[in-house]
This record gives C-alpha cells, sequence and structure tokens, in this order.
C-alpha cells in the first residue's frame, strides 16, 4: 500500500467519523453492556483515556487493535479494576509479532459485579423475629452474583513504516440474572505516523455489533468512536530535545458513544530513562470522571521487560476513587 493510499485512508476515517458524530449522543444511558466502557488497564486511565494514538502491544487490544503492531515481540498484560460499589473488573490481553504475517492478539475480559441479596414483592411485610414484628423489605434470604464478560481474537498488520490497521472480533455476555444476553461484536483501528516529528494519528472503532435482546426488548450496545493523536514534546525527535533521558508525550482524543454527547480526553506521560513514568490526565463532559494519575515502572529482567503501572481516578463524591493495577511482560 503506497504513502498516498494510506494517506487517503486516514483522511477517509476522520472524516467518517465527524460526518457521524452528528448522529450519536441522542440517547443518553441507553445502551446495555456498560461494562464494555470501563476502562481496563492502568496507563490509558493515568492519561485519561487519550490513547488511541499511544496505544501499543497487548493493551491497544482494548482501544485500537492497530497498536498492537507496536509490538515486536510478545506481550502479556493483565489488569485489575477495583471499580465502585464493589464491583471488580479483571483483564488478559496477550499479543504476538507473526514476522510478516503480522500480528496476533486475543483478549479475555471479566466484570464481577459481586453477590446481591434477593428482593421479591410478596415478601414484603412484618415477620416474628425474637418474639416481635420486624419489617422485612422483601429480602428471601437468596443470593445471586453477576458476572459479563468478553472474549475476542485480533489480527493487525503493518502496511507500511507509518500505517497499520487491525481488526477484533469478540463474544460478549452479560447476565442479568432472571435474563442474559450474548453479541458477536467487531473493533476495528488504525494508526499512522504523519512523518512530522513524532506526531501519529489513531482512529478506532469498538464494539460494533447489532443491538443485544433481554427477553421481548432489544437495546444497542455501547458502541465507541475514537479520533486522537499523540506527539513528544521533549524528546530526541520532540521540539525540546534533552537527549534520551527524558519523554514527555502530550495525546488528544476526540470521543463519541452512541448514547452520550461528545467528549474528549486529554493527556500527559513523563518518562525517565524509559524507567519510570508518570501520567495525568482529564475526560471532559463525563458523568462521573474527571482527573485521574497514574505510575509505571519498567524493568529488563533477563530476557523478559517486566512493566508495573497503577493509576487513581477521581470519580467525584458519591462514589470516590477507582484504583487499577497491571502487570505486563514483553520480550523483542
Amino acid at each position: 500500500m503506497s504513502a498516498t493510499l494510506c494517506r487517503k485512508a486516514v483522511s477517509l476515517t476522520a472524516i467518517s467519523a465527524v460526518l457521524t458524530l452528528s448522529a450519536f449522543g441522542q440517547k443518553v444511558g441507553t445502551s446495555s453492556m456498560q461494562f464494555l466502557s470501563v476502562a481496563p488497564d492502568a496507563r490509558a486511565m493515568g492519561v485519561g483515556t487519550a490513547y488511541s494514538a499511544l496505544a501499543a502491544g497487548a493493551h491497544a487490544l482494548y482501544w485500537n487493535p492497530a497498536g498492537l503492531t507496536r509490538a515486536s515481540g510478545h506481550d502479556l498484560a493483565l489488569d485489575r479494576v477495583d471499580y465502585f460499589l464493589d464491583a471488580a473488573h479483571y483483564g488478559v490481553a496477550y499479543g504476538a509479532a507473526l514476522g510478516s504475517f503480522g500480528h496476533l492478539g486475543v483478549q479475555f475480559y471479566l466484570a464481577d459485579m459481586g453477590s446481591f441479596q434477593e428482593t421479591r414483592v410478596d415478601h414484603l411485610g412484618f415477620i416474628d423475629q425474637g418474639g416481635g414484628q420486624v419489617y422485612n423489605p422483601g429480602l428471601t434470604g437468596a443470593t445471586f452474583t453477576l458476572r459479563s464478560w468478553v472474549a475476542g481474537l485480533s489480527y493487525a498488520r503493518a502496511f507500511t513504516d507509518r500505517f497499520s490497521a487491525g481488526l477484533t472480533a469478540k463474544l460478549a455476555r452479560e447476565d442479568l440474572w432472571l435474563a442474559d444476553a450474548q453479541a458477536l461484536l467487531f473493533d476495528f483501528g488504525m494508526t499512522y505516523a504523519t512523518g512530522f516529528r513524532t506526531l501519529r494519528l489513531g482512529a478506532s472503532v469498538m464494539n460494533f455489533g447489532a443491538p443485544v435482546t433481554y427477553g421481548e426488548d432489544a437495546f444497542p450496545v455501547p458502541l465507541l468512536f475514537r479520533l486522537g493523536g499523540a506527539m513528544d514534546l521533549v524528546g530526541t525527535e520532540a521540539p525540546i530535545a534533552i537527549g534520551a533521558s527524558s519523554r514527555l508525550t502530550a495525546s488528544f482524543d476526540v470521543i463519541q458513544p452512541n448514547d452520550y454527547d461528545q467528549q474528549w480526553a486529554a493527556g500527559m506521560e513523563y518518562a525517565f530513562f524509559e524507567r519510570f513514568i508518570a501520567r495525568a490526565g482529564y475526560q471532559h463532559n463525563h458523568d462521573i470522571a474527571s482527573y485521574s494519575f497514574g505510575i509505571g515502572l519498567r524493568q529488563p529482567l533477563a530476557i523478559v521487560r517486566l512493566g508495573l503501572d497503577y493509576s487513581y481516578s477521581d470519580m467525584n463524591e458519591a462514589f470516590g476513587a477507582v484504583h487499577r493495577i497491571g502487570i505486563s511482560l514483553s520480550t523483542d
């Protein structure tokens, strides 16, 4: 594929995304499978989810599958999210370079909502307890758990030294106790290195698929468009060139969900010798999310590079903070 064709492909994707923006955000909060909208990894959340152009390796499977091509060997990522209301999310992603055949990736993501006590209207009323009458708010004594998951297979390829594209097919399932649903969904993404210093662009369409049905009612899944860019402000090829010891990268994403108004996210990532990393980000026009911060460590161990990441997200006074932690192992 020629460089001209790559530029045309990126331009067409950008125009299509912009033209599509006005068609979404008209039915706020009406999509199902909301666990698909929870950011699963600490690095991306540390920069406020402004990650479509930064996405690299196994973590790219959650944001832009084209970023899988930025891994030169094997990449394994394990993540945990301590969400609010005692919910926990777990992610496992793996990517591998297949030489001239491209890159292959797999992912599994589990949302565990915990245990709930069953209540029923026909159990409302006063009951005898300890010789007296105690009001029962409908508790039956039974408990149930809610879990949802998604499993996906991805393929990505670098068509030139600047342009890459990736595709994911994934099966998602949501269990609501008395009703459940599953859906076949697709993600598509592309990245483009502009050639101007380190400026790179990214675009992705996530969770594309048919509405899912619960009983007799059908609801759309959280379809998401992302269009963004990232560039080093400090580094060897940056406007401020101070050697290889420090790198400061800025990223920005325009985000359009199908069930909310347009949003944007911005982030900064500072790396010292690519060993210690500090991050900060902000999400605009989000119901509960705003500022986020994160740190990361990278340490070579024999032929493996070990990565540790943590992020803190401010989810307003009602929900408090959300913590994410991740471990990654990669090889060349």
